[in-house]
């Protein structure tokens, strides 16, 4: 074998054997092989938008903005003082019956809370946070799972790690409601809240998460209780957690599966004739924290 030839050969093995350690290591990192371009390792953080900025001196109640890819979900989201006047006010802050995407009046705007909760109304179409209860599909999930909720001052994106049906009235759930939108879900009340969510979820996403997360909280109206005209005052709800410094923003939903026995408000089984294998369960409320 002459130089140039041995030369050509071992240029070859070490671009594939430096190859194959870079596409191990992006494999360690988060789930499947992905294109080099994407890797996270080191990202620079992305910059707010000027929009934003705009936003803000139309209405000082914006405090971000939410975004689903591939949905019709991206609107500024805004804050009041309760959570009674954007459910029929536009941004513009003019009556609007469809009202605006909105956060928990309780919530710290900034993410210091560490469950962040933000509601729409379902119209049923393809405004507002209509599209939301759509995530009761695992194949809608699979090809959503991923959520970018931004601040004024800071960009994020959040990994889903729960999707499940709750009530807001308790005659529908044996006298009791599930506060999934309690905005101080660390300490004490972690474990507990952890556990309900892997009771609840619809699926299981088998995305990690612990108390030193942040959590984001996306909730609506869901029709798919109903049952012979009579509407069930029922939630979806989808929790996400912060995607973490240098993670992958990739979600790997070749790992997720669907859970066979969620639980679910007392409704549903009463309007499909089961009998509720969770009837007997404690019924959990966060523990209070005052500031």
């Amino acid at each position: 074998m002459n130089k140039k030839k041995k030369h050509i050969i071992i240029t070859l093995v070490i671009a594939v054997i430096a190859t194959a350690v870079t596409l191990w290591c992006i494999k360690i990192n988060n789930g499947p092989y992905l294109p080099l371009g994407n890797a996270d390792f080191n990202k620079v953080p992305a910059a707010v938008p000027e929009k934003y900025d705009e936003y803000y001196e139309n209405n000082n109640d914006f405090v971000g903005w939410i975004k689903i890819d591939g949905t019709a979900i991206d609107y500024p989201v805004v804050q009041a003082d309760d959570n009674e006047f954007y459910l029929i006010h536009n941004f513009d802050k003019e009556y609007e019956a469809r009202g605006s995407i909105f956060m928990s009046f309780d919530c710290d705007p900034q993410l210091k809370s560490k469950n962040t909760v933000i509601h729409g109304h379902n119209w049923l179409d393809d405004t507002v946070f209509s599209e939301l209860a759509e995530y009761s599909s695992f194949n809608y999930y699979k090809k959503h799972p991923v959520i970018e909720f931004n601040t004024r001052t800071e960009m994020h994106k959040w990994k889903i790690i729960s999707v499940f049906i709750t009530s807001a009235d308790p005659t529908e759930d044996n006298d009791y409601v599930f506060n999934y939108t309690y905005p101080n879900m660390g300490g004490d009340n972690f474990a507990k809240y952890s556990e309900e969510l892997k009771k609840r979820t619809l699926f299981h996403t088998n995305v990690d998460y612990n108390e030193n997360d942040q959590f984001l909280t996306l909730s609506t109206c869901t029709r798919e209780v109903d049952k012979d005209g009579k509407r069930a005052d029922c939630r979806i709800a989808i929790v996400a957690r912060m995607i973490r410094p240098n993670e992958n923003e990739y979600a790997d939903t070749s790992l997720a599966d669907v859970n066979k026995n969620p639980k679910y408000p007392q409704i549903w089984y009463t309007n499909k004739n089961l009998s509720n294998p969770y009837i007997n369960d404690e019924k959990w409320y966060p523990y209070e924290i005052t500031q």
